[in-house]
């Protein structure tokens, strides 16, 4: 290992003299009459290798133990040794850079003359061959630096194959990816090095060279040098890089290669990586359309399985972030172009094809005059005085595309002409950078500047109009501001306008229902909690008197007049369109817009905006998305699902930016708190609202931690304000018990629903409809924890109370009654289960239709019922044939109506793989259960308790092929996976059973006696002394026989062990014994 004092040292060394250098750059720039690339360049270049050192830095720091082989640990040392070097050469770079711009700027900068460009006044001193040459020389360093990185990332993933939870397959992928790339940056290093004649570097490729080959997890196969790499470019990955200045165009030139090209691409995608959290919501809008898992890696693998006949474009915008490596986007495999979009010029690096980068740079002074003047729409020919006036315009904003299209829109709206424009934005510059620093100490560089300047100019050009389509514009300009930037969709504004009138009109519809579903023996203790919802009622009209919902004017007005007018929506839309503020989808299809990253920062960020202006419009954002979301049982359905998705960046954006505000408003009142005490927010029921439907939006995506912390807020408020028996605060300690669920925590969902059930049958009766939905709700969660007689019992009363209620054929009875036929089947009750099953299936399939998803999840119990009838001795090969053809149907339908990856569409391939395997067809049973397999370990981690049955089936898949090697590890896998804690789970007791069969049919019944007492203890603890299940598990005949046994045997053969055994009382445990059903 190198020297760690020398490499942290090094480090220090270079962090301090680019600092210095930094400030300096930072000072000199109010210097110049204009923006200078060249000073900007060097700004951007010395914070990327601030960044790069940084990260240097921190590898070291973490490097604690590295590689365990001592062959790696030497080629480790040697690069450090390497690294230390070119530190060094660094420091000493940026030492000439400083030592020389501070001796030419220093001379030239007065008070009262403004430099013209530092490029000709290089030239004037004579020092721009040295300025150059030290440009070079730093790029080369950078490269280097980074070469060094990707070097030592590759020997760490080599080392963590044996702790990582990748797969080997997956991690074999990414370290040859990580191998490819760093072949890649050693063969522009080697280029530059030529280009700066910066010999010493060559150790540094070296070092680099002797880390290739360990970019394979092949421990078997390693040659001392690198092998010719010629051909590996046509198989590399594809990708180029566009680096330049805010405002130069950069995204916008993505966007017309991607609308010129769209005939050569199958699908053209886009990621947001100004921010890891926006990187994965784009990749969640990308999972739904490959109908895959809503995240990152299930995006990603998708994009990587697609073919050669699939060609796809990336187009990977705003990788400026420097914790966020823009390599955490890139899909694995060589299919597929991608495009970056950056400020950053050391990521020019990551491109593999072409000249693998472009600077977008300021435009040709020809070409920025014709911009300008087209978009000023100044007529042609163009008089010699009017291209001299554009000229200057030109050059004051640094020839940026965005700043001369505002600087166009501006003349062309009659704000200034052509020959004043400079005088105006001469004022508005000066105006801006005095006010933001003296507002919050921020400094405005001179690129944006030149854009927030002409931006200015057309802001106040709009507030001048005074029309109702100029004052709406204004107002939506906020309001997208707190928004995402990419894909505002119109119909936010709309479903915002008309879903308020839509829940007044399911209030009343409930109202009604509650009337007619009265029953008379609990009118009392209705009439006493209507009294308390009264009360509560008048308190929170009290609380509410002068409260209005913070709306723009367009949303205000249609609240008052009860219409909304959507042409003047429209209309502001238009106002903002022309004057190039925002800009339309491409796609005529996707009525959406979006806006430009300095536009949307600068609305947001504006001197005017104070801190009380930032928290009205924020909220008036988080109003509108409020509004645009319905709660349930409204909303329910395909198209408000894509719509609850694609809310996600904006929600997620809204909701950063109230935190954002609330903190500065808090440091702004802490000076206050001495002399009065600082009032602080109070919840009230628009927020309450806004939490929940918000946390209905990270449910959709997946994001289920997320939305447990805002329905913990509400609940938490709920139960102090309003008590646990108020309706509202039922309604959402259920919501929360369903995130429950779907964090697999069962036990915290059911004693939530227990309390909740408690309060229903306290308030409102045993034979309140609403009682029995929740009795129906929680009887599943004891069904899912194991406690199945308990289970059956309370699925029985729910059932004979809605057949009261709503009927015999009504949907929410057939339902309760699918979920009363799983506890029936798992209480051993098989024949029953499988009559409840048909009724159910029968009813929603002539109700919803065959293709229903409650149909098919009907289906899917129905075939279950009869393979575990088969399965467990009581039925025979017509059983498991039925199951066969229900469950291929089942499986085949979710895959077209859900998407290969969706939990249900796993399970059913599940299920199925299970009832092939049992028929002796391991081949088929394998083919559909391996790559699913694959997918639920990648979505939910190995240790997941749904990951762990599926691989405790694994094992039983094995069992049956008879690969007792294989299947005996797995088996042991699952059991220690289970731990302590868990040791006496139904799953765990499963897989114990399966691994005694597995010893037994290889003759190692010496090693059975600990795993048979552990089996016996545990199921007679569950189950207590002679239920069906106890005597069927430790009978010693099922521990030994061939699997195929039970389904062989005549169908009364096991008659003798009855049905309806349960004389014992005791809870039964059985959870998921041989299936969980719909989760």
């Amino acid at each position: 290992m190198a020297d760690p004092f020398s490499i942290i040292a090094g480090a220090a060394g270079l962090a301090d003299v680019c600092i210095r250098l930094t400030k300096f750059l930072k000072e000199a720039k109010d210097g110049f009459q204009k923006v200078d690339v060249d000073l900007e360049d060097l700004s951007n270049e010395i914070a990327a290798l601030r960044s790069v050192n940084d990260l240097v830095k921190r590898s070291f720091e973490l490097d604690e133990t590295g590689p365990t082989d001592s062959s790696d640990q030497q080629i480790l040392s040697d690069h450090w040794c390497a690294t230390r070097t070119t530190l060094a050469g660094c420091q000493d770079i940026i030492e000439r850079l400083n030592t020389l711009m501070i001796s030419i700027l220093s001379s030239g900068i007065s008070k009262h003359t403004k430099l013209d460009s530092m490029r000709k006044y290089l030239k004037q001193q004579s020092k721009e061959d040295e300025f150059i040459i030290l440009r070079r020389k730093l790029s080369a360093h950078q490269i280097a630096l980074q070469t060094s990185l990707t070097a030592v990332n590759v020997i760490y993933t080599r080392s963590s194959q044996s702790t990582s939870n990748e797969s080997f397959i997956e991690l074999s992928n990414r370290i040859q990816s990580l191998g490819a790339d760093l072949q890649t940056k050693i063969v522009s290093l080697q280029a530059n090095i030529e280009s700066s004649a910066e010999r010493n570097l060559e150790n540094a490729v070296r070092s680099a060279q002797n880390v290739v080959p360990l970019a394979s997890l092949n421990k078997h196969f390693y040659t001392p040098q690198t092998t010719p790499t010629s051909t590996k470019h046509i198989y590399a990955q594809k990708r180029f890089v566009i680096y330049g200045l805010p405002g130069s165009g950069k995204t916008q030139f993505c966007c017309r290669f991607a609308a010129d090209n769209k005939q050569s691409f199958w699908g053209i995608f886009w990621i947001d990586a100004s921010s890891r959290e926006h990187a994965n919501q784009s990749f969640s809008l990308i999972s739904r359309i490959g109908k895959v898992e809503s995240n990152e890696r299930a995006a990603k693998n998708w994009l990587s399985s697609l073919g050669q006949e699939q060609p796809w474009l990336m187009i990977i915008d705003n990788a400026d972030e420097v914790n966020f490596p823009v390599e955490e986007c890139y899909p694995n495999g060589s299919n597929g172009i991608i495009l970056i979009t950056t400020r950053n010029p050391i990521l020019k690096l990551q491109g593999t094809i072409g000249s693998r980068s472009y600077h977008f740079a300021e435009l040709e002074e020809t070409e920025s005059v014709e911009l300008l003047l087209r978009a000023a729409d100044e007529p042609l020919p163009w008089s010699a005085s009017t291209l001299d006036s554009a000229k200057e315009v030109c050059r004051t904003l640094g020839c940026l595309p965005l700043a001369l299209i505002h600087a166009g829109k501006t003349i062309l709206a009659r704000l200034c002409t052509m020959e004043n424009y400079l005088s105006f934005f001469e004022k508005n510059w000066t105006r801006i950078r005095k006010m933001k620093i003296s507002n919050d100490g921020q400094h405005v560089s001179d690129a944006n500047a030149a854009i927030y300047s002409s931006f200015e100019l057309i802001y106040d050009g709009l507030v001048a109009k005074e029309t109702e389509a100029s004052a709406d514009a204004l107002d939506l300009l906020k309001i997208f501001s707190f928004l995402h930037r990419q894909r505002i969709r119109v119909d936010i504004f709309l479903r915002a306008a008309s879903n308020p009138r839509l829940e007044i009109q399911e209030q009343e519809r409930r109202k009604q229902e509650e009337k007619e579903t009265k029953t008379p023996s609990k009118s009392k203790i209705l009439r006493i909690q209507t009294f308390k919802n009264t009360v509560f009622e008048i308190l929170a009209f009290i609380l509410k008197l002068g409260y209005c919902p913070v709306l723009p004017r367009l949303l205000k007005d249609a609240l008052e007049s009860g219409a909304f007018d959507e042409l003047r929506l429209r209309e502001a839309l238009k106002e903002l369109f022309q004057m190039s503020l925002i800009f339309a989808n491409p796609d005529p299809k996707d009525d959406s817009y979006s806006m430009h990253p300095a536009v949307h920062l600068w609305v947001r960020e504006r001197p005017e905006m104070t801190i009380a202006d930032q928290a009205v419009w924020c909220q008036a954002t988080a109003t509108i998305l409020t509004q645009s979301l319905l709660l349930p049982p409204l909303g329910d359905n395909a198209e408000d699902e894509i719509f609850r998705r694609d809310l996600l960046p904006h929600v997620s954006h809204v909701q950063k930016y109230e935190q954002i505000i609330q903190a500065k408003y808090l440091t702004q009142q802490e000076s206050r708190r001495r002399i009065w005490p600082v009032l602080q927010p109070r919840f009230n029921r628009n927020q309450i609202i806004q939490l929940v439907k918000f946390s209905l939006v990270y449910s959709q995506c997946g994001l289920f931690e997320e939305a447990e912390k805002l329905q913990l807020q509400v609940a938490n408020f709920a139960l102090g304000t309003l008590g646990k028996e108020h309706t509202a605060t039922m309604d959402i300690m259920l919501l929360l018990s369903s995130t429950y669920w779907q964090l697999a925590r069962v036990d915290e969902a059911a004693d939530l629903q227990n309390q909740v059930l408690q309060a229903c049958i306290n308030t409102r009766g045993k034979d309140d409809l609403k009682t029995l939905k929740v009795m129906d709700a929680f009887g599943s969660s004891r069904w899912q924890q194991g406690r199945i007689p308990e289970a059956r019992q309370i699925h029985e009363t729910a059932v004979e109370g809605m057949k009261k209620v709503l009927g015999d054929s009504h949907v929410d009875t057939l339902r309760a009654m699918g979920n009363l036929g799983r506890a029936v089947g798992k209480d051993f009750r098989f024949t029953q289960a499988i009559e409840i099953h048909l009724t159910v299936f029968s009813g929603l399939r002539d109700k919803l239709g065959p293709s229903h998803l409650d149909t098919l999840i009907a289906m899917d119990n129905l075939g279950m019922a009869y393979y575990d009838r088969a399965a467990f001795g009581y039925g025979d090969h017509t059983d498991l044939d039925q199951a066969l053809k229900l469950e291929t149907e089942v499986f085949e339908q979710r895959q077209k109506k859900l998407g290969k990856e969706h939990i249900y569409t796993l399970w059913a391939g599940l299920n199925l793989a299970r009832i092939q395997s049992v028929r002796n067809e391991i081949d088929e049973a394998l083919a559909v259960f391996l790559p699913g397999y694959a997918i639920v370990r990648r979505n939910l981690g190995e240790d997941h308790f749904i990951v762990l049955f599926a691989k405790m089936h694994h094992g039983r898949i094995l069992l049956y092929a008879k690969k007792y090697d294989e299947a005996e590890k797995i088996l042991r896998e699952v059991i220690e996976s289970h731990g302590t804690s868990r040791k006496g789970h139904p799953d765990c007791l499963l897989a114990v059973f399966s691994l005694i069969r597995c010893l037994n049919l290889q003759g190692k019944e010496s090693e059975t006696a600990d795993l048979l007492e552990w089996l016996t203890h545990g199921i007679t603890s569950l189950f207590g002394e002679g239920h069906p299940w106890v005597r069927y598990l430790t009978d010693l005949r099922n521990l030994s026989k061939e699997p195929f046994a039970d389904v062989e045997r005549p169908v009364n053969s096991m008659h003798s062990i009855p049905e309806n055994d349960n004389s014992s009382g005791k809870s039964i445990a059985v959870a998921r014994i041989a299936k969980y059903g719909h989760i």
